[in-house]
């Protein structure tokens, strides 16, 4: 049995095909995680059963999202956030998604089913209810999502975004919501897909100076050693936080200078070895040192433990502690432009894109790199092309 929060407790999570993790698994079944809960307020336990990685069809794949599934699910019951007798079902059953299904019920269906990273999740829960609003407010709650053009996704987007930027990124996520639907045979085609972004100023990304550098490093260690620790592991990993924080103790292997992760990019999940870089290998040991085992590298504090954090309550507490406090304009995850930056500088831009696990420069040239600029800049203005 798990002990969990509130007097609760449950069953160890079995995995159905029980040999899922071999190479003769099959993917041609349905996958799922089964266990039984118990809270005290209630006579009988609840048996539960977890879906949600059969769309994928390569076993590799299906392998590591069943992997990431058990991790996020284990984080979840023992931080206390998944509890199935306090659960709201929101949205229609699957069985009732037709192409007469309203708008938003559609679109709740859609998010539910969706395979996404917990960030995009979180956005996608926030466009359905905006979505919900604007429906409303347009007359349109019985309108078939089947009857869904260009024009009323169009109309939908304009009266929900206040910029162009905040108009592309709910395009983004519609699309996604909406290629779901096509999926599921709902509608015949994506009405997104037709609708053009809007143009926006890209601005130049803020980081911190040499100067910036050496204050928020004296600081943090003066009086946060935990987050100062965890700025120095995250700015040499190529990791996102996301990725970082979902680290365990069983996916370091010091003696080779690496440790695992699961990427999720999209619908597609991968293992990796990362490498620990020797200048903060001290910081990673240093970690490992203070960890039982099965731990969560960066729990409650970004210290060990079995407790799970949000990756915004990293950049709320950089926004608190260093912002706030110090006067830094640069956010957190310009630390990662930084390191990218200074990676191109003493290798290349390839080697930026594998440490970062990009699958080639783009993201490093149009992105990360933010020096890229003033590299073509000071190329130009050597050259000797004389007119005469």
């Amino acid at each position: 049995m798990i002990t969990l929060p509130n007097g609760c407790s449950c069953s160890k999570l079995s995995v159905f095909p029980k040999n899922w993790q071999s190479k003769n698994a099959k993917v041609t079944t349905d996958w799922y995680i089964m266990y039984r809960f118990y809270d005290p307020k209630y006579p009988k336990p609840k048996q539960v059963m977890v879906k949600g990685i059969n769309q994928f069809k390569n076993l590799s794949q299906r392998q590591a999202a069943m992997r990431t599934s058990l991790a996020l699910l284990l984080d979840k019951l023992v931080s206390g956030e998944a509890n199935p007798f306090s659960r709201v079902q929101t949205g229609v059953p699957s069985a009732t998604l037709s192409k007469e299904t309203s708008i938003v019920n559609a679109l709740r269906e859609a998010n539910a089913k969706v395979s996404a990273s917990e960030s995009t999740k979180r956005d996608l829960k926030y466009l359905v209810i905006h979505i919900e609003r604007a429906v409303k407010a347009m007359n349109l709650q019985d309108f078939p999502v089947s009857q869904v053009t260009r024009k009323t996704v169009k109309m939908l987007l304009e009266e929900i975004s206040t910029t162009s930027d905040r108009f592309n990124k709910n395009r983004s996520n519609l699309m996604i919501l909406f290629s779901e639907l096509c999926e599921a045979e709902a509608i015949d085609n994506n009405p997104v897909r037709d609708i053009k972004k809007k143009k926006v100023v890209k601005h130049l990304r803020t980081v911190l100076t040499d100067d910036e550098r050496i204050k928020v490093n004296e600081h943090l260690r003066t009086h946060y050693p935990s987050f100062h620790r965890f700025l120095h592991i995250f700015f040499h990993s190529g990791a996102r936080i996301s990725e970082l924080l979902r680290v365990r103790e069983c996916d370091l292997d010091l003696p080779n200078q690496r440790y695992k992760v699961v990427i999720q990019k999209g619908r597609n999940y991968k293992e990796v070895w990362k490498t620990i870089k020797d200048v903060a290998l001290p910081y990673w040991n240093e970690i490992h040192q203070r960890c039982s085992k099965g731990d969560l590298l960066f729990s409650v504090g970004l210290l060990p433990g079995a407790v799970a954090i949000k990756p915004y309550q990293v950049t709320k507490r950089w926004y608190r502690l260093v912002k706030k406090k110090i006067g830094i304009a640069a956010d957190f995850y310009s630390l990662k432009h930084l390191h990218t930056t200074e990676v191109v500088d003493m290798l290349s831009e390839a080697e930026a894109a594998k440490h970062n696990e990009h699958t080639n420069t783009a993201m490093v040239v149009g992105i990360y790199d933010v020096k890229n600029g003033a590299r073509k800049h000071s190329s130009l203005k050597g050259l000797k092309n004389k007119f005469v």
